[in-house]
């Protein structure tokens, strides 16, 4: 369970910097998901409004979808397949929960 919840917590940081958070707060695409800031890059581009502020925000919204993925980790606990596990779990935090949070 904690080799679960620290994948769970790690993969999350990775999927959702690099697609979920663009997902979730970038310009609408026909009112369904974000197109822009993958991988936060309006900081890196000076295009954000504050600098850091993506920052603090990406981090807030990351603890959010890594609960996410973990609410359902008790739930199968020894009972599916790990693999299949963290492919549920990138599914939750890089799509599933960026979607809802930009709608």
């Amino acid at each position: 369970i904690l080799f679960k919840n620290f994948l769970d917590a790690s993969g999350a940081a990775v999927f959702f910097w690099l697609l979920g958070y663009g997902f979730a707060y970038g310009e609408t695409a026909g009112g369904f998901i974000g197109t822009s800031n993958f991988g936060l890059t309006e900081v890196y581009n000076g295009a954000g409004d504050g600098g850091s502020d993506n920052w603090h925000g990406w981090f807030f919204q990351w603890a959010f979808a890594g609960a996410a993925a973990t609410i359902a980790s008790g739930s199968v606990a020894e009972r599916c397949k790990l693999e299949a596990y963290f492919i549920y779990s990138i599914f939750i935090s890089t799509f599933l929960y960026p979607v809802v949070v930009h709608w």
